[in-house]
């Protein structure tokens, strides 16, 4: 769930590719399962991060979904993750996605995300796991960046656990239905570190300062 009570900026993150290559294989807890997406997920994807506070609403997020991923079927259909309970209901969500822009190609991980009432059961490191195992067979030797932000930044410590650190100033690029292609993600390092000061405590603080490149 996102964060709403600070301030919003920018975070880019990155883990470097020995330790992609180095990531163990995803684990679920009995009675989840994995599949990729199919024709139709896209209102299930909806309705997903829209439980988390992403859009304000569902209409808003299969929007955004149908005009920036949907007419990419093919690779949704290899890169875009659920998790899915015993009544196969997806209920969270990762996307192993990739940009070729001015930044130059980048494989990067997209929207994860974990209905509320499914927190707290490891799935959100299982759906991260599974997404980059995913980046793991497609884009092998390749770094992984990360675009979140300050509000989510539970997220940012799941993250962190596994690999991925802040950047200080490199940029990410996320696919856009757009003239050009992609929209460059700012990177607010500097206004994130004081944001967080009030959300997470001293010594995890400096640890993601000390890592950071």
């Amino acid at each position: 769930m996102l964060d709403k009570s600070i301030a919003f900026k920018n975070i880019i993150m990155r883990m470097e590719a020995d330790q992609v290559a180095a990531l163990p294989d995803p684990a679920l807890p009995d009675g989840y399962s994995f599949k990729l997406f199919r024709a139709g997920d896209e209102h299930h994807w909806a309705r997903i991060e829209t439980s988390v506070l992403e859009f304000f609403d569902t209409e808003a997020a299969l929007r955004y979904f149908c005009r920036d991923y949907l007419p990419y079927l093919p690779e949704l259909e290899e890169r875009c993750v659920f998790i899915v309970d015993k009544n196969l209901l997806p209920i969270a969500t990762a996307t192993a996605w990739q940009a070729d822009s001015r930044l130059g190609y980048q494989s990067s991980l997209h929207w994860v995300s974990v209905c509320p009432d499914y927190q707290g059961l490891g799935l959100g490191r299982a759906v991260v796991l599974k997404a980059m195992s995913i980046l793991k067979e497609k884009d092998p030797g390749k770094p992984v960046w990360l675009h979140t932000q300050t509000w989510s930044h539970v997220a940012v410590r799941l993250y962190h656990s596994l690999g991925f650190n802040i950047i200080k100033k490199e940029q990410t690029a996320v696919v856009t239905n757009s003239a050009d292609g992609v929209k460059i993600s700012p990177n607010d390092y500097a206004a994130a570190m004081r944001v967080l000061e009030a959300v997470i405590e001293p010594d995890f603080l400096a640890e993601l300062k000390r890592t950071a490149r």
